[in-house]
């Protein structure tokens, strides 16, 4: 009777410390590190629902984690939503325009949400997630350069929480970033990689083979070397830019890809997809080598795809 009322006494306990250990980390994990969030009850909505994970929050990080990963989740299901949304709203060619900016705009913030919470790395958490930040308003503005906003009420309702919980996870990040900033200015530099330039001027990561491209004197005998020439009187191994473009992201991934452009007036907007890195363009100087697209919402382009030379920078 004794040994069954000692093992009963000992479950009961053991239940009150879990559900004190569990409060606990449930008050100070979510309650209150929502509550310093712009968007409180939407911070403790979502994180509300994840509460498996709360038995692991043990640190503002662990919070910081969570929120982002709560974030993701909900980024890839806007996603999801915009991508499969009923085209016959967007009958007018501007608006599908518009849409389309937005599918590519969505799917580039969940690349950054998953590249934030892969770093360690808290001021690059910051940049990516404004990012984020930056691609919602940028979707907004396609419709509003075509004086469309009414079309933004086809867009699924839950995008209005997506931003909030866009704007809860940058400012849990930036709150994170500012408790650590006691640390010394050296160490601060090394962790964010730094700004720190060589006696010849170029920062301390850039490679010497990059330096003497950087250095060298396009049209001289020590110019850069190019891998592919574009000339529009044919003498290159193509005339437009975009078809330069187009073969160097087939060599992308093999080093440095240097274009040569010569001479001439380029009418063109350039697109220089994510995907293609470690570009090199030069012309024959300012005077000799231009390039201009022309495109504004008059012409039917969005302020998104209006860049002469645009590229969705995820490196």
């Amino acid at each position: 009777m004794h040994t069954i009322a000692y093992m009963y006494k000992l479950i009961f306990n053991s239940c009150i410390a879990y559900f004190l250990l569990f409060s606990l980390l449930f008050v100070h994990g979510k309650e209150l590190s929502c509550n310093q969030t712009p968007y409180p009850h939407v911070c403790n909505h979502y994180i509300g629902t994840t509460t498996n994970k709360l038995s692991t929050l043990d640190s503002s990080s662990s919070f910081h984690d969570i929120a982002l990963k709560v974030t993701l989740d909900q980024a890839i299901e806007a996603h999801k939503l915009v991508s499969t949304m009923e085209l016959n709203n967007f009958k007018d060619k501007h608006a599908k325009s518009a849409w389309e900016d937005c599918l590519e705009l969505y799917e580039d913030t969940i690349y950054q949400l998953k590249r934030s919470i892969n770093s360690n790395n808290l001021n690059d958490k910051l940049t990516w997630q404004s990012a984020s930040i930056t691609n919602h308003q940028t979707c907004q503005n396609g419709f509003i350069d075509f004086n469309l906003p009414s079309h933004l009420n086809y867009f699924p309702s839950m995008l209005s929480n997506f931003t909030k919980l866009l704007s809860n996870s940058l400012s849990i990040s930036n709150t994170l970033t500012s408790s650590q900033s006691s640390s010394s200015s050296s160490s601060s530099t090394k962790q964010n990689g730094g700004r720190r330039l060589l006696s010849d001027g170029f920062s301390y990561w850039l490679s010497g083979s990059d330096r003497k491209l950087l250095q060298a004197t396009p049209g001289s005998g020590t110019g850069p070397r190019a891998d592919i020439v574009v000339a529009q009187d044919g003498s290159g191994n193509y005339k437009t830019i975009s078809e330069g473009v187009a073969a160097a992201a087939k060599l992308s991934g093999k080093g440095r890809v240097v274009i040569h452009l010569k001479a001439g007036i380029y009418k063109e907007n350039i697109d220089i997809k994510s995907t293609v890195s470690n570009l090199m363009i030069f012309g024959d100087g300012m005077d000799s080598t231009s390039v201009t697209g022309n495109q504004n919402a008059i012409d039917g382009s969005t302020t998104f795809r209006s860049a002469t030379f645009g590229k969705f920078f995820n490196s």
